[in-house]
């Protein structure tokens, strides 16, 4: 009987440790995003890749389960670099979350947040006219003044 009860606790104390590890492994990833070694890598693999000036956060957007930021961007005349030549004026685009439960999406800070011109790299997030990031943290590039694409990530 005692046998019993010991091994009884040894194995509750076992699903204990086993779901408080779950549970405080740190992970909360939305999916296992992909890594680009270049911009010109991210730029083959997303659909649209156009310069634009961010106005403002305009609300937000639930996707993948955590509320993530929409902002406000202007591409009229500037430098388009993959998809549609067409120049917007007040675009809606979604900065992708780093997470994708409940409290802060951006643990490690929004990457269109401050921002003035950028390099977007956007992926369609549905059928309509909503667009992207296309991973949360190489879905933002901040523009360089010679309207080219740079060669590697900023350090």
């Amino acid at each position: 009987m005692k046998v019993r009860l010991a091994l009884a606790l040894v194995l509750l104390a076992g699903l204990t440790a086993c779901t408080s590890a779950a549970a405080d492994d740190g992970r909360d990833n939305c999916d296992d995003w992909p890594v680009y070694a270049t911009p010109s890598e991210a730029l083959e693999q997303a659909d649209w890749v156009v310069t634009a000036d961010v106005a403002e956060a305009v609300g937000s957007e639930t996707i993948h389960g955590a509320e993530a930021h929409v902002y406000s961007v202007t591409t009229v005349g500037l430098p388009l670099f993959k998809g549609d030549a067409v120049g917007h004026e007040n675009l809606k685009i979604i900065s992708t979350p780093q997470k994708c439960s409940a409290g802060e999406p951006y643990p490690a800070g929004d990457p269109l947040l401050d921002q003035k011109r950028v390099i977007l790299f956007l992926t369609r997030e549905g059928t309509g006219d909503t667009w992207r990031t296309i991973t949360p943290e190489q879905g933002v590039l901040p523009a360089t003044g010679d309207a080219s694409l740079p060669d590697r990530w900023p350090t």
